[in-house]
This record gives structure tokens, C-alpha cells and sequence, in this order.
């Protein structure tokens, strides 16, 4: 079962604005890597997400077609004080394939597939993977 999120039409100027804050979230990525001690660093704690052994951020709010359940989600331990967290991520959430992409680059993260944002991994060098990029700029066909 597919559910569209239609609340963010991307065309002309909104389009490039999702690029700029896609590029906005990527200097935040520095900041939100996981830290030494397991936990993430200061910076924007709420748009981090973990799936998979993997680390994801917030794309912010993009079009896409949530997919089909693909497993537990959850924020890693905030480390936005600088202090040594010994807490373990809680997989409370729900992961959700994003069609049209593979769930090691993006997946959609919510309580329901209506209520599901977009979360994407970011390269090295903090850019997006070219698949997602080309996603948020040109947006999702039916």
C-alpha cells in the first residue's frame, strides 16, 4: 500500500530552495556524526536517524511515495552538551522505503506512512549521493 505526500509541490524556486537546505543540512552533517563515544555530536539532533547500522539526516520536506515497512528506525543518543552519553539508540520508529529510491541512500521515518519524513545518508564529503540529489531537484514522476 502507497501513500503520496502531497503537502510540498516542488517547482521553480521551491525546487531550489529544497537545494539549498539539502545543502544546509550537509555543513550540519559535520556536526551530527557519530561521535567517538557512540552518540552524535552538537548540532541538529532531532534530524538524525539511524536504520540499518546506517546514519541518515533530514532531507526536510520533500514529495515522495512512501513504500513498503522496512524495519525500525531511531535517533541515536544526542550528544548536544558535550558531555559522554551511555545511552543505546531506541528503534521506536518506523522505517519506510522511498520509491523510487534504495533505503541505503534514503528511507521516509514516522509513526505512519502519512506522517513519514524523508532522511537521507550524506557521502564523506558531506554532499548527498547523486540519486538523491537528482530526486529533490527534479522531484518525484507518477
Amino acid at each position: 500500500m502507497l501513500f503520496h505526500r502531497k503537502d510540498a509541490v516542488m517547482t521553480g524556486s521551491t525546487s531550489m530552495r529544497a537545494v539549498l537546505a539539502a545543502a544546509a543540512l550537509a555543513a550540519l552533517a559535520v556536526g551530527c556524526m557519530p561521535s567517538d563515544g557512540g552518540g552524535v555530536s552538537a548540532g541538529s539532533c532531532d534530524d538524525v536517524m539511524e536504520f540499518d547500522h546506517r546514519t541518515y539526516l533530514s532531507v526536510g520536506d520533500v514529495e515522495f511515495t512512501v513504500g513498503a515497512e522496512a524495519g525500525a528506525a531511531g535517533r541515536p543518543p544526542c550528544d548536544d552538551t558535550g558531555g559522554e552519553s551511555e545511552e543505546e539508540t531506541r528503534f521506536d520508529m518506523t522505517a519506510y522505503e522511498v520509491e523510487g529510491l534504495d533505503t541505503g541512500v534514503a528511507i521516509a521515518v514516522g509513526d505512519s506512512p502519512h506522517g513519514a519524513r524523508l532522511y537521507a545518508m550524506y557521502e564523506e564529503d558531506g554532499d548527498l549521493p547523486a540519486e538523491v540529489q537528482k530526486f529533490i531537484g527534479g522531484g518525484q514522476k507518477d
